[in-house]
């Protein structure tokens, strides 16, 4: 029954098609919210497409999604790739479908900042004390801290794991990592059923995702030195010339994301840090050194 409803179908008119490009722009102007249902990055020239926005074109287009899903793993690490269709309610007709992957290696999911805890309170809240108030290490009271100190080449402080580190509890993200996938599948399958790509993006979903450049692969970077001085470095930021650069600017973007989650910063708050310290550079050309300032600066938020 479905393949003769399908083969009754007729090609769509150029009428049709102007019809449906309009439908979507009435959408998105009438229901669509930034940051809720696309986000926009300065310097991109399209709006990215985000999950709440695909299920929005999906129920005005009456697209029933349906998944496909393989994993596989590599030790504790999972890969899962899935298969989204979109089968038609009333017609009951396949209209396309769309890929979508992830995986624990990725750096988000495969690493976890691990920041110094204070020996008398307990609290992550150890940063590099300023030479011109003797350097040392203090407990930060603007951390939730007690204000302690503590003197350079102290090994309670200082033989502690800083800055990013292998995530020793992959299986928390599993359920994540499955969500993820589907997700971008489900993306993915929108754009290509209602040929939205030409008003949407899914290049840059999530805030730009950390690029398969090496990084994330379960080889976290080398600790950081017990010399380290500046703040930035303290923070957990990347120290220049550790590694090569697009490596180093992935591990950044990893980071700033997963930063500006765990403080709950609006999409408006991150697009002005963004373009303050990155203008309107790609997230794949920025200097690391300005992601690197831009990542310091979400911490203190």
């Amino acid at each position: 029954m479905a393949e003769e409803t399908a083969l009754a179908l007729p090609e769509r008119s150029v009428e049709e098609v102007v019809q449906q490009v309009k439908k979507i722009q009435q959408v998105q102007a009438a229901v669509m919210k930034e940051g809720e249902h696309y986000g926009v990055i300065p310097g991109t020239q399209k709006p990215t497409l985000l999950k709440p926005g695909a299920e929005k074109l999906a129920f005005v287009f009456r697209l029933d999604p349906q998944y496909e899903i393989t994993e596989t793993h590599d030790k504790d690490h999972l890969s899962v790739t899935s298969r989204c269709t979109l089968w038609h309610i009333g017609a009951g007709v396949r209209m396309g479908s769309g890929m979508g992957s992830c995986s624990t290696k990725e750096t988000k999911y495969a690493f976890r900042h691990a920041a110094r805890k204070c020996p008398a309170c307990g609290k992550e809240a150890i940063i590099k004390g300023k030479e011109e108030y003797g350097g040392g290490w203090l407990c930060f009271k603007k951390k939730e801290g007690c204000g302690a100190k503590f003197k350079d080449g102290d090994a309670k402080i200082e033989t502690q794991e800083a800055g990013l580190v292998a995530n020793e509890n992959l299986a928390d993200t599993y359920n994540t990592v499955l969500k993820m996938s589907n997700k971008r599948a489900l993306v993915a399958a929108v754009l290509n059923v209602t040929a939205a790509s030409d008003i949407f993006t899914q290049d840059l979903e999530d805030y730009q995702e950390p690029a398969a450049s090496g990084a994330g692969q379960g080889t976290p970077t080398a600790p950081e030195p017990a010399s380290v001085k500046s703040d930035r470095a303290e923070s957990g930021a990347a120290t220049p010339g550790s590694v090569d650069v697009a490596t180093e600017r992935s591990i950044l973007l990893g980071r700033i994301k997963a930063a500006a989650d765990k403080k709950g910063l609006t999409p408006k708050y991150r697009a002005d840090l963004w373009l303050k310290f990155c203008g309107n550079a790609q997230p794949g050309t920025v200097d690391p050194a300005a992601l690197n300032e831009l990542y310091v600066q979400i911490l203190k938020a």
